[in-house]
Protein backbone atom coordinates (compact mmCIF):
# COMPACT_ATOMS: atom_id res chain seq x y z
CA UNK A 1 0.00 0.00 0.00
CA UNK A 2 1.15 3.38 -1.03
CA UNK A 3 2.25 5.40 2.02
CA UNK A 4 0.81 8.43 0.66
CA UNK A 5 -2.81 7.05 -0.25
CA UNK A 6 -2.66 5.81 3.85
CA UNK A 7 -1.98 9.27 5.09
CA UNK A 8 -4.44 10.50 3.03
CA UNK A 9 -6.96 8.05 3.85
CA UNK A 10 -6.39 9.51 7.83
CA UNK A 11 -6.69 12.61 7.25
CA UNK A 12 -10.25 12.13 5.46
CA UNK A 13 -11.02 10.10 8.28
CA UNK A 14 -10.40 12.98 10.99
CA UNK A 15 -12.14 15.72 8.63
CA UNK A 16 -15.50 13.46 8.85
CA UNK A 17 -14.89 12.60 12.43
CA UNK A 18 -14.32 16.38 13.14
CA UNK A 19 -17.32 16.98 11.38
CA UNK A 20 -19.71 14.39 13.09
CA UNK A 21 -18.35 15.60 16.78
CA UNK A 22 -18.70 19.32 15.70
CA UNK A 23 -22.73 18.50 14.70
CA UNK A 24 -23.12 16.27 18.03
CA UNK A 25 -22.17 19.24 20.17
CA UNK A 26 -24.30 22.14 17.93
CA UNK A 27 -27.43 19.84 17.45
CA UNK A 28 -30.23 20.35 20.50
CA UNK A 29 -32.80 17.53 21.27
CA UNK A 30 -36.32 18.26 21.48
CA UNK A 31 -37.62 18.05 25.29
CA UNK A 32 -40.80 16.92 25.66
CA UNK A 33 -43.30 20.10 26.82
CA UNK A 34 -45.55 18.04 29.54
CA UNK A 35 -44.55 18.00 32.80
CA UNK A 36 -44.55 14.77 34.61
CA UNK A 37 -45.89 14.57 37.83
CA UNK A 38 -44.36 11.77 40.51
CA UNK A 39 -47.03 9.17 41.27
CA UNK A 40 -47.70 9.22 45.02
CA UNK A 41 -47.17 13.10 45.69
CA UNK A 42 -50.80 14.07 46.30
CA UNK A 43 -51.20 15.60 49.47
CA UNK A 44 -54.08 14.80 51.62
CA UNK A 45 -56.61 16.94 52.51
CA UNK A 46 -56.58 18.46 56.10
CA UNK A 47 -59.07 17.03 58.39
CA UNK A 48 -59.10 19.50 60.80
CA UNK A 49 -57.82 23.21 60.85
CA UNK A 50 -54.78 24.01 62.40
CA UNK A 51 -55.16 25.21 66.16
CA UNK A 52 -55.02 29.32 66.54
CA UNK A 53 -51.62 30.33 67.66
CA UNK A 54 -51.52 31.46 71.13
CA UNK A 55 -49.92 34.91 71.49
CA UNK A 56 -49.89 35.10 74.97
CA UNK A 57 -47.83 31.48 75.60
CA UNK A 58 -45.73 33.20 72.10
CA UNK A 59 -44.83 35.95 74.35
CA UNK A 60 -43.86 33.91 77.69
CA UNK A 61 -41.42 31.99 75.97
CA UNK A 62 -40.02 35.00 74.39
CA UNK A 63 -39.98 36.26 77.35
CA UNK A 64 -37.93 33.67 78.80
CA UNK A 65 -34.96 33.81 77.12
CA UNK A 66 -33.51 30.49 77.44
CA UNK A 67 -29.99 31.41 76.60
CA UNK A 68 -30.08 34.29 79.45
CA UNK A 69 -26.74 34.01 81.65
CA UNK A 70 -28.83 34.12 84.94
CA UNK A 71 -31.32 31.17 84.03
CA UNK A 72 -30.70 28.35 86.97
CA UNK A 73 -31.58 24.95 86.81
CA UNK A 74 -34.98 24.14 87.50
CA UNK A 75 -35.86 22.69 91.37
CA UNK A 76 -37.31 19.42 89.66
CA UNK A 77 -36.81 17.39 87.09
CA UNK A 78 -39.26 16.36 84.35
CA UNK A 79 -40.40 12.91 84.39
CA UNK A 80 -42.89 11.18 82.36
CA UNK A 81 -43.87 8.56 84.36
CA UNK A 82 -45.02 10.69 87.48
CA UNK A 83 -48.48 10.85 88.51
CA UNK A 84 -49.49 14.65 89.39
CA UNK A 85 -46.83 17.06 88.94
CA UNK A 86 -44.94 15.33 85.88
CA UNK A 87 -41.57 16.03 87.59
CA UNK A 88 -40.09 14.17 90.52
CA UNK A 89 -37.12 16.73 93.33
CA UNK A 90 -34.04 16.20 92.39
CA UNK A 91 -32.65 14.59 95.05
CA UNK A 92 -35.31 13.91 99.07
CA UNK A 93 -35.42 15.20 101.86
CA UNK A 94 -31.97 14.02 104.11
CA UNK A 95 -30.08 12.63 101.69
CA UNK A 96 -32.24 9.43 101.20
CA UNK A 97 -33.54 8.99 97.92
CA UNK A 98 -35.41 5.16 97.12
CA UNK A 99 -35.00 5.83 93.47
CA UNK A 100 -30.83 5.20 93.57
CA UNK A 101 -30.03 4.37 90.80
CA UNK A 102 -32.27 5.91 88.63
CA UNK A 103 -31.94 5.83 84.47
CA UNK A 104 -32.93 8.82 82.85
CA UNK A 105 -31.97 7.85 78.91
CA UNK A 106 -28.92 6.79 77.31
CA UNK A 107 -27.16 8.34 74.09
CA UNK A 108 -25.33 5.75 72.09
CA UNK A 109 -23.30 7.27 68.88
CA UNK A 110 -19.88 7.29 67.44
CA UNK A 111 -18.47 8.64 70.35
CA UNK A 112 -19.23 5.89 72.49
CA UNK A 113 -22.43 5.63 74.91
CA UNK A 114 -23.23 7.87 77.55
CA UNK A 115 -26.16 7.83 80.51
CA UNK A 116 -27.73 10.24 82.31
CA UNK A 117 -28.35 8.69 86.06
CA UNK A 118 -28.84 9.72 89.21
CA UNK A 119 -26.23 7.00 90.96
CA UNK A 120 -25.02 9.30 94.21
CA UNK A 121 -27.93 10.57 96.78
CA UNK A 122 -25.40 12.88 97.91
CA UNK A 123 -24.98 14.61 94.71
CA UNK A 124 -27.88 17.06 93.64
CA UNK A 125 -29.39 16.42 90.01
CA UNK A 126 -28.23 13.09 87.37
CA UNK A 127 -24.92 13.13 86.25
CA UNK A 128 -23.81 12.02 82.77
CA UNK A 129 -21.71 8.59 83.20
CA UNK A 130 -19.67 6.53 80.52
CA UNK A 131 -19.00 3.03 80.30
CA UNK A 132 -16.71 2.40 83.51
CA UNK A 133 -17.19 5.65 85.61
CA UNK A 134 -17.78 5.10 88.89
CA UNK A 135 -21.23 6.97 90.58
CA UNK A 136 -21.78 6.82 94.41
CA UNK A 137 -21.18 2.94 94.97
CA UNK A 138 -21.51 1.99 91.26
CA UNK A 139 -19.57 1.58 88.84
CA UNK A 140 -21.25 1.87 85.13
CA UNK A 141 -20.31 -1.84 83.53
CA UNK A 142 -22.51 -1.54 79.93
CA UNK A 143 -24.51 1.02 78.02
CA UNK A 144 -27.18 0.28 75.60
CA UNK A 145 -30.04 2.34 73.71
CA UNK A 146 -32.65 0.88 76.22
CA UNK A 147 -30.78 0.05 79.34
CA UNK A 148 -27.71 0.25 81.61
CA UNK A 149 -25.46 -2.41 83.43
CA UNK A 150 -24.07 -1.24 86.87
CA UNK A 151 -21.89 -3.46 89.13
CA UNK A 152 -22.65 -2.45 93.01
CA UNK A 153 -22.88 -3.50 96.81
CA UNK A 154 -25.47 -5.66 95.72
CA UNK A 155 -23.62 -7.15 92.67
CA UNK A 156 -25.46 -6.52 89.19
CA UNK A 157 -28.08 -4.50 88.58
CA UNK A 158 -29.80 -3.93 84.99
CA UNK A 159 -31.62 -0.43 84.53
CA UNK A 160 -34.04 -0.20 81.79
CA UNK A 161 -35.61 2.59 80.15
CA UNK A 162 -39.24 3.27 80.71
CA UNK A 163 -41.64 4.07 78.40
CA UNK A 164 -45.21 6.30 79.43
CA UNK A 165 -47.98 4.05 78.38
CA UNK A 166 -49.32 5.03 75.53
CA UNK A 167 -46.01 5.11 73.88
CA UNK A 168 -44.77 3.90 70.32
CA UNK A 169 -41.74 2.34 71.55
Amino acid sequence: MNPARVELSLRGLTVIGILVAAGALSWRPSVPAGEIVPAGLESPAVAEPLPAIDHAAEQAIVAGNIFSASRAAAARRFDPLATGGGSVPESAPNGADEGVPRLYGTVVGPRGASALMLLDARVAGAQLYREGDLGGTYRVKKIDEQSVILIGPEGRIVLRLTHPQGSTR
